[in-house]
């Protein structure tokens, strides 16, 4: 197999295996496949790498916020300041 075609199917096989290969949820040949193709490849190692930023970048928003304790304590001032939610007689 020539090396352009080896190319192009490693190329489809990283693409649609990237979240796997970034995961580590390849078996250690289609890992060390993969990292290989990647570090090869100049579409699929940006994209790679963009891809590890993102999830960097969206990690922060995964944790629990400490604002979402609050919640249980601002409901049940809300039902004490306005009762139990049924219409009281005039």
């Amino acid at each position: 197999m020539s090396r352009w075609n080896r190319m192009m199917r490693d190329h489809r096989f990283a693409g649609r295996h990237m979240m796997d290969g970034l995961d580590g949820e390849l078996t250690p040949r289609q890992q060390a496949r993969f990292a290989r193709h990647v570090d090869e490849c100049p579409e699929c190692g940006p994209m790679l790498r963009s891809l590890i930023r993102l999830r960097a970048a969206l990690r922060p928003l995964s944790e629990p916020s400490h604002e979402a304790s609050v919640v249980p304590a601002v409901l049940e001032r809300l039902r004490a300041d306005l009762g139990d939610g049924r219409p009281q007689p005039s």
